[in-house]
């Protein structure tokens, strides 16, 4: 089984349990208390984030590694 952030292969313990690495989920923690802004750096796994409503229509990178705003 493959972590869902990194790609990389999952421990037999953790794929029990957990879809994420032990890295990729300190990176998610890293992420939520630095305001939801990506900080892994060249570990990052970018993806163009669409959204539109009636009123406006805003586009962002998201990184999936740690679920942060890429700046």
């Amino acid at each position: 089984m493959k972590c869902t952030g990194c790609g990389t292969e999952l421990g037999a313990l953790e794929a029990l349990r957990w879809d994420v690495c032990m890295d990729c989920t300190k990176a998610r923690h890293r992420a939520v208390t630095n305001r939801g802004r990506c900080s892994c750096g060249k570990k990052r796994r970018e993806r163009p984030v669409s959204f539109s409503s009636l009123k406006s229509a805003r586009h962002w990178i998201a990184c999936d590694r740690c679920l942060g705003t890429v700046r």
